[in-house]
């Protein structure tokens, strides 16, 4: 079996360890595995392979896993600890002990002045006032810990080639997201339920009672898969097969409009036209093509009736959105964002314009992540609001330019540009659908980010010319002969 597939094996073996330790043992079983899982994870050097699976983890499965179910309890007083934390901590331990440093990023002097705003929103929020129990401290500490991946990722990944690898293992977890859609929407239930998990679901409904379906799985996963095959389409070295990456595009816009969410729908849809117009720059004849394909797959979705009733309810709900254009804050009354939770963010946010409230106990009570602009304001004021624009902005336009000037045969021209037509749909998840860019992050949106944007870091210093670069050697032993021969089977298959 070539290495690539047994790295697979490997990677789904862990996912199905991680269902039973956690839903099928007794807890001191469970404990034990989680530190096994752990010191697995120190001892490897399969580095895409864990940040995968922690990924999922923290991401959800089929109804299995979130940030808070996959714990260990380790400081007695305190509350568990999310394995997700975890990992991040060892990332850190691992990227330290590295014997040589990565060139710096382009946009290392920015990340650089975000951080130090961070350091001064947490002093702020005891200056403001922070509860002196451990447990609110803690709960700090949790909250920006994540943002330390920012450190680790380009040390641990600190080449192209890495970022293939990663996408190796996150891609089929489409195809799964999907599968869990439809499995609910047909059975009324979740894959989770249906192997045993009693636990309650609020978006398992009876769509054929007339009821819309809203159920959205692991959409850490559609959200970077997502970006990561268009990113692969456009890359002129084509490391996976052009069908299937086109296969996960529609899987995951299909995961979307079977959950019938607005944002995303139009978060995922708006680059994905700008991405075949201006990106691959089809003909008029691939884009039919595509649309045939998308027509047929979707029709076959539809040949299931109760698949075709959440079709119809989805298209329903988008429509809303006529309302909203009209002046209607309530979409119909399928919306509460603009009218219910928005309003006591920004009276807070008023009371404090400039630096927000930062880590204190007002943020705590009053923080809304499903209005998410609002939040940063909140938390961050409009100072760190016009920080983290500028950042955005300054990453996107750097990666534009740097394409603009590259020659036409050069396998990143394209590529860099997925990320300026990609990051407006993110964006605008972020606005309509629950937050995803803060002054802190959970684990699973912090692994997402690192991601995102070491890639693109990574990918702009790929195209300098290599006097500009600082080069750098492999003097410790995390680069092995195996790794070399994943690469190669990732390009052959």
């Amino acid at each position: 079996m070539p290495i690539i597939y047994k790295r697979l094996l490997e990677f789904f073996i862990w996912l199905g360890a991680s269902i039973l330790a956690t839903y099928y043992v007794p807890e001191i079983i469970r404990t034990g595995f989680y530190i096994l899982l752990l010191v697995a994870y120190f001892r490897s050097k399969n580095e895409a392979m864990f940040l995968a699976l922690f990924l999922v983890l923290n991401d959800g499965f089929w109804g299995f896993f979130n940030n808070y179910e996959v714990v260990l309890g380790i400081i007695p007083g305190l509350p568990p600890i999310e394995i997700g934390h975890l990992y991040i901590a060892l990332t850190i331990v691992k990227a330290a002990k590295r014997t040589f440093e990565p060139p710096p990023l382009f946009y290392k002097a920015f990340m650089l002045t975000l951080a130090v705003y961070v350091v001064f929103l947490v002093v702020q929020g005891h200056m403001l006032g922070l509860a002196p129990q451990m447990n609110i401290r803690f709960r700090v500490v949790k909250h920006i810990f994540p943002l330390m991946l920012f450190y680790s990722i380009p040390r641990l990944f600190p080449t192209e080639r890495d970022y293939r690898e990663i996408f190796f293992y996150i891609f089929p977890m489409a195809f799964a997201a999907l599968f869990a859609q439809v499995f609910t929407i047909t059975t009324g239930t979740t894959p989770s339920q249906f192997l045993g998990v009693h636990r309650d679901f609020w978006f398992t409904v009876d769509v054929n009672k007339g009821k819309t379906y809203r159920g959205f799985y692991s959409t850490g996963v559609i959200l970077i898969s997502f970006f990561g095959a268009m990113y692969y389409l456009a890359h002129k070295e084509k490391s996976f097969n052009f069908i299937y990456l086109f296969a996960i595009l529609a899987a995951n816009f299909l995961s979307v409009f079977l959950s019938a969410t607005r944002g995303w729908l139009l978060g995922l849809g708006f680059p994905l036209i700008l991405f075949l117009i201006f990106v691959l720059k089809l003909s008029a004849q691939n884009l039919a093509k595509i649309g045939v394909t998308t027509i047929v797959l979707t029709g076959g979705l539809m040949l299931i009736p109760v698949v075709g009733k959440q079709f119809t309810n989805a298209v329903l709900r988008f429509t809303t959105l006529e309302k909203l254009a009209a002046g209607d804050v309530t979409a119909g009354g399928t919306l509460e964002r603009l009218d219910k939770r928005a309003p006591p963010v920004v009276d807070k946010w008023e009371e404090s314009p400039l630096t927000g409230w930062g880590f204190s106990d007002d943020f705590m009570e009053v923080q809304d992540f499903h209005v998410g602009n609002q939040n940063i304001l909140m938390h961050s004021g409009i100072l760190g609001g016009l920080l983290m624009l500028m950042f955005f902005i300054y990453y996107h336009f750097k990666l534009f330019a740097r394409s603009r000037i590259l020659p036409k045969d050069n396998p990143l021209r394209e590529a860099l540009l997925v990320f300026v037509v990609f990051f407006p749909g993110w964006f605008m998840i972020h606005s309509s659908s629950g937050q995803h860019f803060a002054y802190y992050l959970d684990p699973n949106n912090a692994m997402i980010q690192a991601i995102y944007f070491t890639l693109g870091g990574v990918a702009y210093k790929t195209t300098l010319p290599k006097k500009k670069r600082r080069q750098f050697q492999y003097t410790d032993t995390e680069t092995s002969e195996p790794e070399t021969q994943l690469e190669t089977t990732i390009k052959s298959d």
